[in-house]
């Protein structure tokens, strides 16, 4: 048996590797793709979709080469080129370059020096210099990663600016060209939903040489393959019904289902393969305080996002209309519907709300809602915002609804503990309570025991052996 730690099983912060589940479709089309020489690669999707963890763990299968280089918002092309130079080991010195120096040379053949600034990590402003035999900073960028057959990775790309995704768009090109020199040699571009988009729209003849790959976020299926995967890999078994809440609760985000079942492994002081055949079974008890945790680990989180989301025009309008929704999300005439039936004192057009909830899905302001492209539908983020949204919204339902910053502070604080008492009590069990995924808000003596699973449990084949002491 192979004995694996629990770090090693459930991975909410890095790609997952022992756990991996392979999604085939996906999978073929990144592979088809990293093995066209010249072809350009750009997987897009929701944060949390798996994207680097799908990419990561093909390049490994393929055995490729790679550099990688993580984007940010202020980041320049220089900042981006240095980062490779850096990553290739190139001896970038630090100096003030005499422009002069930089006359003549490379269609000559005769050594050029190139020179661009770029960031350190104190935040100060470098000038980097280097010499190559080439006419471009870009080709010489080209060649050198071609050279050590290698490929590029460029993740969040939708961050950087447009006048940086010009350029990037550019380099394409030059990547492209090479790929008779060097088959392996291409960009893989990381980013959220409109990252494709962007890269053709930026240079139209880019159009028929990248592979656009929609990365959606992981289907229920998927989702139970992580924890039933895990299980097995742990030696342990995990109760039907605690799979489909923790499927419920991941809302097709890999990262939050590695969490719980991090944090259900804890509960029950699980370290790492059961070497024992202990029968060890996760149940509701684990569940709760998985929940629990999540909730207390998240809180300045959602504190964070639910302050930014109600600067958002309209924004209590919206999120009670998805908060006493179905957790699958609302359809945006749905929700246009909705509020002008039910509120009187609001109007809305649809361009007013289509504007709103593109807001209320950015980072600026809290990302507490995102949009489903397979459904079309808006919904939050997953149920533990929806949880905190209806407990924030109830709070508004009678009185003010602009607060001092002292005011929130203490709400939000009441209404994390009011989250977290959703799940426990001295028995750290569910107690009957109002449920807040349920539209009636009706009382329910276990809401969880009485749904039926929606996942299949699998049952690991050693789960039904008697203990045995190896």
């Amino acid at each position: 048996m192979e004995i694996f730690e629990i770090n090693e099983v459930f991975t909410p912060t890095k790609p997952a590797r022992a756990n991996f589940v392979k999604r085939k479709v996906l999978d073929k089309r990144v592979g088809r793709a990293l093995k066209t020489p010249g072809m350009q690669l750009v997987l897009y999707g929701h944060s949390g979709s798996g994207k680097t963890t799908l990419l990561l763990n093909k390049l490994k299968e393929l055995e490729l080469s790679f550099l990688k280089t993580n984007c940010t918002s202020n980041m320049s092309f220089d900042d981006l080129l240095s980062n490779v130079y850096v990553n290739l080991d190139k001896e970038l010195s630090t100096k003030e370059i005499d422009k002069n120096d930089q006359e003549g040379g490379g269609s000559l053949g005769i050594p050029k020096v190139f020179s661009f600034t770029s960031k350190s990590a104190t935040g100060s402003t470098l000038e980097k210099s280097f010499v190559s035999a080439y006419d471009s900073i870009e080709l010489s960028l080209a060649k050198a990663i071609g050279e050590n057959d290698a490929l590029w990775v460029i993740e969040d790309f939708h961050k950087l600016q447009t006048s940086v995704k010009e350029k990037l768009s550019q380099l394409m090109k030059i990547f492209m060209d090479l790929s008779d020199e060097f088959p392996k040699l291409k960009i893989v571009a990381i980013g959220a939903k409109n990252t494709a988009r962007e890269v053709v729209e930026l240079d139209c003849e880019m159009q028929t040489r990248v592979s656009e790959i929609h990365v959606p976020l992981m289907s229920d299926e998927e989702i139970s393959r992580i924890i039933n995967n895990g299980a097995e890999l742990l030696n342990i078994s995990a109760n039907a019904y605690v799979v489909n809440d923790v499927v419920e609760h991941s809302h097709g985000v890999a990262s939050i289902c590695h969490q719980l079942c991090l944090l259900m492994c804890e509960f029950a002081d699980i370290e790492g393969t059961d070497a024992f055949y202990s029968d060890i079974e996760l149940d509701f008890a684990h569940f709760n305080y998985a929940a629990t945790e999540y909730i207390e680990q998240v809180s300045d989180t959602l504190k964070s996002a639910f302050q930014k989301a109600i600067k958002v025009d309209n924004s209590y309008e919206i999120l009670a209309c998805l908060a006493s929704s179905d957790i699958e999300g609302v359809e945006v005439v749905e929700i246009l519907e909705h509020i002008n039936e039910t509120t009187d004192s609001v109007e809305l057009s649809m361009e007013e709300l289509k504007e709103s909830l593109k807001l209320l899905s950015s980072t600026e302001y809290g990302s507490v809602l995102f949009y489903i492209e397979v459904s079309e539908r808006y919904s939050f983020k997953d149920p533990f915002y929806k949880m905190f949204g209806k407990l924030f919204l109830s709070a508004f339902s009678s009185g003010k609804k602009k607060k001092s910053k002292a005011e929130l502070f203490t709400l939000f604080n009441k209404l994390i503990d009011k989250a977290k008492s959703n799940y426990t009590n001295s028995d750290n069990n569910i107690i009957p309570t109002e449920s807040y995924f349920d539209e009636d808000n009706a009382l329910l003596e276990n809401k969880w025991k009485k749904s039926e699973p929606k996942i299949e449990r699998k049952v690991h084949k050693n789960h039904k052996k008697k203990k045995n002491f190896l």
